[in-house]
């Protein structure tokens, strides 16, 4: 499953982003991630197949918010740890 979700440099961004600020809709999630809604519906699709990423309905919106597995989480808080390792270090 990791091979699925290290895939995508777009993937990582939404675990990242879904880790970092929670339950959100398509549309800010997009904004988060800094790609088109389209783009970011295809790697969604992926992500909720296999249970990184879980979606609610409110009415006719889609919210979707990380996996409250705890390897997930692992995961995702791995992510935005290296993130910021490498923000910090500067360029090379």
């Amino acid at each position: 499953m990791i091979d699925l979700v290290l895939g995508s440099p777009t993937r990582i961004k939404i675990v990242m982003a879904l880790w970092l600020f929670g339950e959100m809709n398509m549309s800010e999630l997009a904004r988060r991630v800094g790609a088109t809604q389209e783009a970011v519906s295809e790697q969604l699709e992926q992500l909720v197949k296999y249970g990184v990423v879980e979606v609610k309905y409110v009415g006719r919106v889609r919210l979707y918010k990380l996996s409250s597995d705890p390897a997930i989480r692992r995961l995702a808080e791995a992510f935005v740890e290296a993130e910021g390792a490498l923000a910090a270090s500067g360029p090379q």
